[in-house]
């Protein structure tokens, strides 16, 4: 059953709405390790483990660079990387823009007098919220569900793009908290409103059809807040991977940010390049193609990524020889610095931009600074593989752990970071894949063995929430927009 989806309650805040999810996983559920037997897709290539291993704790090495200059194309009004679904992009265009920079005007001061001088925004901390959502791929099923973290409850669940080219796992939601994008490692990315005002009464039927639900999937091209798609090279171990929203323009009289842009790669294996592609975050235009050459050689090539503060996106690779790539906010010009010198798997950022990247077979933990342009050796936290890594805005960095299923936690905000509990039981996991933190700082942890999302209390690691009948989900990015947030909003 669809129906008319009722008014979804938009942050009123300051400066931010939080929303948010993102998942990975192969077409038969399975596990991306290549440390272990498990593989993607139908690949029969299994990556050994007696070579990850980087050495004792607190080891540095000086990054590897190599600068390549983006490749630039122009933006067109072409139809090609239009979705195929009904929807028309001139209404797209129109009603993605007008929701996302919308802003009530606010010209004085708290005492009513006009500001002349500062920044009105400076120091605005993260604001208050009315929803918080986290987006699950499911991966095989070919769908994504929006969950309400507040109430444990799956809200909708959405086709993740044509028939042929689904395979969903990346998720990035925007920083103003309004729309979520989906990757498909067949090819293609999907744009989703989180709210009706964004969505498209493509059918002129006066109200919006759209999903009530995970047992109310809607056909492909009939859902009326999935917004665009995009078709995209590469598939399998190929497809497209790392994505992550940009950060918008701040109003700086009501301190909200417009809908940004969308960063996505992914891998040519042959010619051993990583491609990325930004593209108009309101229709999914293209609007420039990076090239990096070089890049790892492995299996797998561009995994995970995340935007800073200064709107760089810092891309890791699969594998014993993934890299750190930046992608620079401003020229798009890529820098390739190579390796830490062991296994790596999921990442994310800490409250300063630098890199933090969990280890597969060794479970080191590694971290590249990005002023200084070094990687270090945090520490070792046990298991056979650590799975996805996102810090909260408390500075801790909690990491997904295979062999024994659990979390990690590491306190990035002193110096050198420290573990704070390397060994944190998860009561019901399988195969823990995705962390991220919801608009209450609640830890959710997405469970690809027993198809579950688990909501964690980050103070007494008690499981407070969890939400079922999900399909393998598997994800690594920033599901809840936790991580785009910390960028924008630090503590």
């Amino acid at each position: 059953m669809n129906k008319r989806m009722p008014l979804v309650l938009a942050l009123s805040l300051p400066c931010l709405v939080l929303a948010g999810c993102s998942d990975d996983a192969t077409d038969a559920g399975e596990d991306e390790i290549g440390s272990q037997t498990d593989t993607e897709s139908d690949s029969s290539t299994t990556a050994t483990t007696d070579t990850e291993a980087s050495g004792s704790a607190e080891t540095t090495s000086t990054a590897d660079e190599t600068t390549t200059d983006a490749t630039a194309e122009e933006t067109t009004d072409a139809t090609a990387e239009e979705s195929t679904d009904a929807t028309a992009e001139e209404s797209t265009d129109a009603t993605a823009e007008e929701s996302a920079e919308e802003s009530s005007s606010d010209e004085s001061t708290d005492d009513g007098e006009e500001s002349t001088t500062g920044d009105p925004c400076e120091g605005e901390g993260p604001p208050d919220f009315e929803f918080s959502y986290i987006w699950v791929a499911n991966s095989p099923q070919g769908t994504v569900s929006k969950i309400d973290t507040q109430g444990g409850v799956e809200l909708a669940r959405y086709t993740s793009g044509p028939p042929g080219s689904t395979d969903p796992s990346r998720t990035s939601v925007s920083g103003n908290g309004k729309f979520a994008v989906v990757v498909n490692r067949n090819g293609g990315i999907t744009m989703i409103s989180a709210e009706e005002e964004g969505c498209v009464d493509s059918n002129n039927n006066g109200m919006i059809d759209t999903s009530a639900g995970p047992n109310d999937v809607m056909a492909w091209g009939t859902d009326e807040c999935v917004i665009w798609n995009a078709d995209l090279p590469g598939s399998g171990s190929d497809g497209p991977r790392p994505v992550s929203w940009t950060i918008g323009e701040q109003n700086p009289l009501t301190c909200e940010y417009s809908l940004g842009d969308v960063w996505v790669g992914w891998y040519d294996q042959g010619a051993n390049t990583g491609s990325f592609r930004l593209l108009e975050g309101a229709t999914g235009n293209t609007l420039d193609d990076v090239d990096v050459p070089n890049w790892s050689g492995m299996t797998w090539g561009p995994y995970g990524g995340a935007i800073d503060s200064e709107n760089n996106f810092w891309v890791t690779g699969w594998g014993e020889s993934g890299p750190v790539v930046k992608i620079d906010g401003e020229t798009h010009e890529a820098t390739h610095y190579g390796n830490p010198g062991g296994w790596i798997y999921g990442m994310g950022l800490d409250l300063s931009g630098n890199t933090y990247a969990a280890g597969c077979g060794t479970a080191n933990v590694y971290r590249f600074d990005k002023q200084a342009e070094t990687w270090s050796t945090i520490g070792n936290v046990g298991g056979s593989c650590l799975r996805g890594l996102q810090v909260d805005s408390d500075g801790v960095a909690w990491i997904a752990k295979n062999g024994p299923c659990g979390l990690a936690a590491i306190d990035t905000l002193t110096d050198p970071p420290t573990i704070i509990d390397g060994d944190i039981p998860l009561a019901g996991c399988g195969t823990p894949v995705g962390v991220s933190i919801d608009a209450e700082g609640f830890v959710w942890v997405v469970d690809q063995g027993v198809s579950r999302a688990f909501k964690v209390d980050p103070d007494t690691y008690q499981i407070v929430d969890d939400v079922g009948g999900l399909q393998n989900p598997y994800t690594y990015s920033d599901m809840t927009g936790a991580g785009i947030n910390a960028q924008i909003n630090p503590q």
